[in-house]
């Protein structure tokens, strides 16, 4: 299939305009018949082991049905390059795309000019080494993935900090307000209260004021039990946070009472989101939960 090819050289911002030098990149941009079936993943140059450096495939991109970009670069330096028939392969068919041609600058300076003395030998002129480093581009969806892991990062030591700091807090507050009582002590005393003033502990119907305030008082005196006692910020954290400090620094309440420590904190969640619903009945049994779960807990510390 016959297609024509022009060398075009983008403008860059630091190098001079219309001149190649080693690793810049530059368009063939190929006019002509090009086959539907092309596979655009699978094109290469068709090249000779001696022509591999001239020329090399960077990228393939249509501007339309019958005009396309290849991006190409070179890395032999200071070289007139020309290829009488330049082919394009993907492995299943081949494009000629005719005579294509480029002058490549030598970015390294001219030798000296000679002394000009008769009999004096010149000294010999080595081959340049490789040029380099070359500037290989990074697409930006691999910048994207790099920002995306550091932000993680970040995140995930801020998050850890924070904690920290949200527990080294609440153990500065527990000294500074530090009750004669033992959080098992406190914990008993303050349900017993609740008991003798509250109808939901009294039989029959209950006040329907005094539900929600029996659940939210048993659920306050659950959470500083736990916050006093293992110095986790129980008042601040969630269920999940709360049950795996738990576990960290104190495994052998976290095995033994975990499960049901867990599933109480959470059933309190549900319920203080259903106040209007929840009866007298169903609080009670929240806190003789609560109680036992505080004495079980309390003989294995």
């Amino acid at each position: 299939m016959a297609v024509q090819c022009k060398v075009e050289i983008p403008n860059v911002q630091g190098l001079k305009d219309q001149e190649l030098t080693v690793g810049r990149e530059f368009l063939l941009v190929c006019d002509g018949e090009f086959p539907k079936t092309l596979q655009q993943d699978k094109l290469q140059l068709v090249l000779s082991p001696e022509q591999k450096y001239s020329i090399h495939l960077l990228g393939f991109e249509f501007r339309s049905p019958t005009q396309a970009d290849l991006k190409v670069t070179s890395y032999v330096a200071g070289a007139q390059i020309k290829f009488d028939n330049l082919q394009l392969t993907d492995g299943t068919e081949t494009l000629d795309l005719g005579q294509v041609q480029y002058q490549l600058v030598s970015v390294l300076p001219p030798p000296p000019p000679p002394s000009g003395k008769p009999g004096e030998q010149q000294p010999k002129q080595e081959p340049y080494g490789p040029v380099g480093p070359l500037a290989i581009p990074v697409p930006m969806v691999y910048w994207a993935i790099l920002a995306g892991v550091v932000g993680l990062v970040i995140l995930f030591a801020a998050t850890k900090i924070f904690r920290s700091v949200q527990r080294r807090r609440t153990i500065e507050r527990l000294k500074e307000h530090d009750s004669a009582l033992s959080p098992l002590q406190e914990f008993h005393q303050k349900f017993r209260r609740m008991q003798r003033v509250n109808t939901v502990f009294f039989g029959g119907s209950p006040k329907k004021e005094d539900i929600p305030l029996a659940l939210d008082e048993t659920r306050q005196m659950l959470k500083l039990y736990i916050t006093r006692r293992y110095k986790i910020p129980a008042l601040e954290w969630s269920p999940r946070l709360i049950i795996k400090d738990l576990k960290k620094y104190h495994p052998k309440v976290y095995q033994e009472t975990g499960v049901e420590l867990e599933k109480l904190i959470k059933e309190f969640l549900h319920a203080v989101e259903d106040r209007e619903k929840i009866s007298g009945s169903d609080v009670l049994n929240l806190s003789k939960r609560a109680r036992l779960l505080v004495e079980e807990m309390e003989r294995l510390s």
